[in-house]
């Protein structure tokens, strides 16, 4: 790993470790066992104990951040090119993710009414959208290290990433949508 990856693996670990201190502060406020899956109709569904909601969720998730960065690290370079761009957003899909649901967590054991099933098509609603924006703009050759298969030429290339993006932007547009109903 290069110095800059490693600066940005270190950064996103503690982005992900960063509730710890949210769940050290409020510890003595929260019950012993704490919600950590809820269901369509937000209603808790799954509990764990609370040392481990506060403090082993977001160390598993750093563990997880690790890995991938490390995996990515290690596939897909092509040497003299910089980064995609989709990349570097990807990267910063778990700490994001660990954070808002973290607070969400919560929030809802606090008795907060928190809307699980809303947050959670926002967050994904932005995300898929933000990624849809990114394919088209994507070059050939990040492309190549990307995709599997590898497209043939670069006119195929092109198409493939005008589909994703529109279908990525889509789905995100479909998530916004079902904040509705959610």
């Amino acid at each position: 790993m290069e110095k800059k990856e490693k600066n940005r693996l270190i950064l996103t670990v503690m982005v992900c470790l960063l509730p710890i201190i949210l769940g050290g502060a409020l510890y003595s406020k929260l019950p012993e066992q704490m919600p950590i899956h809820f269901a369509i109709n937000d209603a808790p569904d799954n509990y764990a104990p609370k040392a481990f909601a506060l403090f082993g969720i977001p160390a598993i998730m750093a563990i997880v951040q690790t890995i991938c960065l490390i995996f990515t690290s290690k596939v897909g370079k092509v040497k003299d090119m910089e980064e995609p761009k989709i990349i570097k957003i990807m990267e910063w899909f778990i700490p994001i993710m660990t954070v808002l649901i973290y607070i969400i967590m919560v929030e809802a054991t606090l008795g907060n009414n928190i809307y699980v099933g809303k947050s959670v098509c926002l967050i994904l609603g932005i995300i898929f959208m933000i990624i849809g924006n990114y394919f088209p703009k994507m070059s050939y050759e990040a492309g190549k290290t990307i995709f599997h298969p590898r497209p043939k030429s670069e006119k195929s290339f092109r198409r493939i990433s005008k589909i994703l993006g529109y279908s990525f932007i889509s789905i995100g547009i479909v998530l916004m949508i079902l904040i509705i109903w959610a």
